[in-house]
């Protein structure tokens, strides 16, 4: 096969990945089971899930290598809400001014 020819096969095979891939996720969207989904597009579930393994594979040969990072520990801020006011403190407050808050708010 000369170069023209090849690239046209490989723009055709990618093309055909992608609207597997969209119908894959409208099958999965829809809430049918496979079974149902191929019934209602004429598909053979034969064919949908050769399909689906082909998609899979391409995710997989494509998917982004995982790289770990470190992120900083944040805690939580503690809110109290009572009447419409609220209150927001720092998670490493002490527990006595907590708990002197709270049954002042009781």
């Amino acid at each position: 096969m000369d170069a023209k020819t090849t690239a046209l096969a490989a723009v055709k095979q990618e093309v055909r990945m992608q609207e597997w891939s969209a119908q894959i996720a409208e099958q999965q969207a829809s809430g049918l089971t496979v079974r149902q989904w191929c019934i209602e597009n004429g598909v053979k579930p034969k064919t949908y899930y050769y399909h689906l393994k082909k998609v899979r594979e391409q995710f997989l040969d494509s998917s982004p290598t995982i790289v770990p990072l470190n992120v900083p520990q944040q805690s939580a801020d503690i809110r109290i809400e009572k009447n419409g006011v609220q209150i927001s403190l720092p998670a490493n407050i002490s527990p006595d001014t907590l708990l002197a808050l709270v049954q002042s708010l009781c």
